[in-house]
């Protein structure tokens, strides 16, 4: 029987060093809150939080560095993971990453899990009590790409008998926002034909993604998607960039039964 829950943040932009405003913001500040709450609130009740990208912005020596300190990471790890965190009540708690558009992932995999080798693209799996994890990598650019590996990389994946949850980065369906919509891989098409498919979307529990700092949950051809406010800052959904000043989020994930639910839960800073 799959009985278990996790928790999802995403986009946390952290900077050269934790007091550091951007826009007046301090991300460091922020996601330090998230996860404090987390360790208040939730972490007893979860196995592991997953990262859905964008880390730091620029990715730096010194960015990675803050992001490591500001965690706790005290150990080597190798991919995928997971990595184990030390920060605001959290002790050796399990972590995964995915890298965003703004993460490079030399320096990622250098930091975060320097016991592998850099990979061109952050395209992995696991499996946790019966359910399959599969990462997929969008690329390096605001605007997604379906790389052919990456491609084929998903299809096999999805030959699994397993129940499977997709963790991505960028979004795959529009929000109603025209300049973050423009980011969305030309070739989406693509990845809904895979994904899909009769035989195999009765498989895919959700897909899980970051990018456009906005909570949001809608389904497409049967499939659950769900977007997640950024712990960095939130956007606006408008045709224009518009930021804003309001709370993070977090997404508490639960899978019982072959069956996922999710709640926010919204941080004060």
């Amino acid at each position: 029987m799959t009985d278990f829950s996790f928790i999802q943040i995403t986009d946390h932009h952290l900077l050269e060093y934790p007091e550091q405003l951007r826009e007046g913001f301090s991300p460091g500040h922020a996601l330090r809150k998230v996860m404090k709450h987390i360790a208040e609130n939730v972490a007893d009740k979860a196995d592991f939080i997953i990262s859905t990208g964008d880390l730091v912005e620029p990715p730096s020596e010194a960015t990675y560095e803050c992001a490591i300190k500001l965690l706790g990471i005290k150990a080597p790890a190798a991919l995928p993971g997971p990595q184990k965190v030390n920060v605001e009540g959290l002790k050796e708690y399990p972590m995964y990453f995915l890298p965003g558009n703004h993460d490079d992932r030399e320096l990622m995999t250098r930091y975060l899990f320097p016991d592998s080798k850099a990979p061109d693209l952050y395209n992995f799996t696991f499996v946790h009590k019966n359910i399959q994890f599969i990462f997929i990598d969008w690329g390096g650019e605001s605007k997604a790409f379906f790389f052919p590996e990456t491609r084929d990389f998903l299809a096999k994946s999805l030959q699994s008998n397993l129940p499977s949850v997709i963790v991505c980065h960028h979004h795959v369906k529009p929000i109603g926002s025209r300049w973050l919509d423009e980011f969305i891989a030309k070739d989406i098409n693509q990845f809904w034909e895979i994904v899909a498919k009769p035989g195999i979307k009765e498989k895919i529990l959700a897909i899980l993604c970051g990018h456009v700092h906005i909570t949001y949950e809608e389904e497409f051809r049967g499939i659950p998607i769900l977007g997640l406010r950024s712990t960095g800052y939130p956007f606006a959904k408008t045709d224009e960039l518009l930021m804003l000043l309001a709370p993070p989020h977090y997404r508490f994930i639960s899978i019982q039964n072959n069956v996922l639910t999710s709640r926010i839960y919204k941080v004060l800073i």
